[in-house]
């Protein structure tokens, strides 16, 4: 039975192992159900290939941030196509990204905390549906993780390898997000701050004066040219703070359009009190939808128990300050970015997230200390067993939804339909006006200028093509099973203004495509 035990005790060095296998199965399963490219995939993909080729504005213009784009490129150059140099690069980041959070785990919550705050860390869903994809996330939620590792690291041992792997890994956070601009300063700062005490006071005086002298070097080399402000968005992240006098465009608009309903349509008896708490309340409102993006990478038990371990992550000195303060930080900054640009996916709160998960590990040991305490002597409520009932409730949520997640699961008449158009319909020298409502459908047609229809739009297809002055193909995701997307179908298969053709996959019993194009001088018959 002594043997059982040492083996099963969080110091067994093969944890490490059975956690990283979870870790990789979780993040490849995707790609053996036939996943779909990401929809935001192309515009990477194409900036990397107009690298390949030396054309830098096309380059830019594709994605001015290209960091990314460049190790696709690279990796594409040891035989792997476009996409999967993408996904290559997401999978070995999410993959690598285990080590640095385990190694923390264990810092702020030692023993079996640690051990289970790093599985919900292997099955966030949230992360588990993008780690695969060809975007950037994985791979800046790596490097960011990393950098934290590596600023821990310099704080307990004040060694220099350690200092120069902070610098190398924050250096690079800001070129895959902006608000990364924010995490590498706090990094880099408090880092900096532990670099500077090393030394006596004069010695302090020319440390602080060589380091704002480099940083002032590499913020005029980066903010002389173009590409370094695309490189960093530097016009844009100064634009939102000229910006922060007036409210945000979206929401000036949005202000307005409620004000003419609240003053001119509204009906008797109902009043304008709910558009007054919306006039006077709106930066709060947004930061509650952001708080419930931020909830549903998590859920409430997590944020709970962060909220217990914020004190007990505080304790481990030096550190615990640091990563609390680089949560606030990077929480401010997606605030504003969010008010900014008027809209936020989950993904962008996938790091404060993960920092969240090590305030909340640090409470596990705490709660189940109390909840042992206050049962009794029940067998069952001795801590350890409290502590991996705790681990249990926390993780098999997070694991089944994480398994059972409804991937965008690849539809071969996508392909099909966007191969054919290119090939029959696109081929001539026609300046054509190309339309879908399926953005993965862009990477297929190799075209930059498709435009979009919304989810909600697909009746306005008609009026699209009726009134546009140029050639137009419209290709369409439709549905089997809806009754309105038949209507739809057949009216444009039976309509005499255009050709249109109608894609199939007998397997598919949901989905089916509907490709419609038209000239502007007149009528066509299919090729």
């Amino acid at each position: 039975m002594k043997y059982f035990q040492d083996k099963t005790s969080p110091d067994w060095p093969g944890w490490l192992a059975f956690l990283f296998l979870i870790n990789l199965f979780v993040k490849i399963l995707p790609l053996f159900q036939g996943v779909m490219i990401h929809p935001d995939a192309p515009v990477y993909l194409w900036s990397a290939q107009s690298l390949e080729q030396g054309n830098i504005p096309g380059a830019i213009k594709a994605y001015p941030m290209l960091f990314y784009p460049f190790l696709v490129m690279c990796v594409h150059k040891l035989g792997l196509d476009w996409h999967a140099a993408g996904r290559a690069i997401s999978v070995a980041a999410s993959c690598l990204a285990f080590f640095p959070f385990f190694s923390l785990a264990k810092r702020f919550s030692p023993g079996w905390p640690a051990i289970i705050i790093t599985m919900v860390f292997v099955l966030l869903p949230e992360y588990n549906s993008i780690a695969f994809a060809a975007i950037r996330d994985p791979l800046y939620l790596c490097l960011s993780l990393y950098s934290v590792y590596f600023a821990v690291c310099f704080a307990e041992r004040k060694e220099l390898k350690w200092f120069i792997g902070v610098i190398l890994f924050s250096i690079c956070i800001p070129f895959l997000r902006v608000e990364g601009i924010v995490v590498s300063l706090v990094i880099l700062g408090w880092s900096c701050v532990g670099f500077i005490r090393r030394f006596d006071s004069n010695g302090r005086m020319w440390a602080v004066a060589v380091m704002a002298g480099l940083f002032a070097v590499l913020f005029y080399i980066f903010s002389f040219s173009e590409i370094g402000r695309d490189l960093l968005r530097l016009d844009q992240v100064a634009a939102i703070l000229q910006q922060f006098s007036t409210p945000p465009p979206s929401v000036a608009y949005y202000l307005n359009t409620l004000d003419e309903l609240a003053h001119n349509k509204v009906p008797d008896g109902f009043g304008n009190n709910f558009w007054q708490v919306i006039e006077r309340n709106w930066p709060w409102i947004y930061g509650i939808g952001m708080l419930r993006m931020f909830e549903s990478n998590l859920g409430w038990p997590l944020i709970l128990l962060g909220m217990i371990g914020v004190k007990d992550a505080l304790r481990v000195r030096q550190t615990g300050l640091m990563l609390s303060v680089l949560f606030v930080a990077n929480m401010l900054v997606i605030l504003a970015k969010y008010l900014y640009s008027g809209s936020m996916e989950g993904r962008v709160m996938l790091f404060p997230a993960v920092l969240w998960l090590l305030f909340a590990g640090a409470a596990i040991s705490a709660v189940a200390a109390y909840m042992s305490e206050k049962a009794g002597s029940l067998i069952i409520c001795k801590k350890l067993n409290v502590v991996i009932l705790l681990g249990l409730l926390l993780t098999l949520p997070l694991g089944y939804k994480s398994v059972s997640m409804d991937y965008n699961i690849n539809i071969p008449v996508i392909p099909e339909s966007c191969c054919w158009v290119k090939d029959q319909v696109l081929t001539d020298e026609k300046d054509w006006q190309i339309w879908v409502n399926m953005r993965t459908m862009v990477w297929f047609l190799e075209r930059q200028d498709v435009r979009q229809i919304g989810p909600e739009d697909k009746r306005k297809v008609f009026n699209i093509l009726k009134r546009s002055k140029k050639p137009v193909v419209v290709i369409l995701l439709l549905n089997r099973r809806d009754d309105n997307d038949i209507i739809l179908m057949n009216k444009l298969v039976e309509e005499k203004a255009f050709s249109s053709k109608v894609f199939n996959d007998q397997e598919d019993e949901k989905n089916f495509v509907v490709a419609v194009w038209h000239t502007a001088v007149g009528n066509t018959s299919p090729p």
